[in-house]
């Protein structure tokens, strides 16, 4: 039995603001309560008892927290599938010379730390500044490519550090290129996710 726009509007009502914060989880879960309680109305239970039924039996924020991780983990495989774009190596690999170039015109430690500091606020004005100027916080998605950007950025630059690479036997001015590559590389790829993922939620 198809399920009337009050009977709709109720199903959200009964959702807790503070278990759901994401209107797209919020409304994937409205479709699920709508479904599931469309099936049962032909058994002659009245909706408010089957809401009800489904209500005391469903746990919001552990249905929030699973989706929320795999949104998390689908946004961190865009990442890395979106490292593997030809085109996208190409540009990748004509900024690490230009920027490798004069990065390596520092010394070593001073190198390694403009060129952190210049991508972790590279990072952080990618993952937030485009977040909040397109007020798309409601949605998880969107923030899940967010985070998933500003994590990678962060754990790369605590985990690679010259000094922690010196096993290599490289030079640290082709380490210094290296870890320029891999930041421009994971920059790209992450901003061109974020993009993506607001477009797509405004196309919705």
């Amino acid at each position: 039995m198809k399920l009337s726009s009050d009977q709709i509007n109720k199903i959200q009502a009964s959702l807790s603001t503070r278990n759901i914060v994401y209107d797209d989880i919020r409304a994937e879960l409205v479709d699920h309560f709508a479904t599931e309680i469309e099936e049962k109305m032909h058994e002659s239970k009245f909706f408010d008892i089957l809401l009800q039924e489904k209500l005391n039996g469903f746990d919001q924020k552990k249905f929030q927290r699973n989706l929320l991780l795999q949104t998390h983990v689908g946004m961190l495989k865009a990442i890395f599938n979106k490292m593997l774009s030809f085109w996208l190596l190409v540009k990748v690999i004509i900024m690490t010379y230009v920027l490798g170039v004069f990065i390596n015109a520092f010394n070593d430690y001073s190198a390694e730390q403009l060129l952190k500091i210049s991508f972790i606020t590279a990072f952080i004005a990618v993952a937030f500044l485009g977040l909040i100027r397109t007020r798309l916080l409601k949605n998880s998605q969107i923030v899940a490519a967010g985070n998933s950007l500003f994590m990678l950025g962060m754990s790369s630059q605590f985990v690679l550090r010259l000094e922690w690479l010196q096993w290599t036997g490289l030079s640290n001015t082709f380490l210094l290129f290296a870890l320029t590559f891999w930041f421009c590389l994971l920059l790209v790829a992450g901003f061109r996710v974020l993009s993506g993922t607001v477009k797509r939620v405004q196309l919705a």
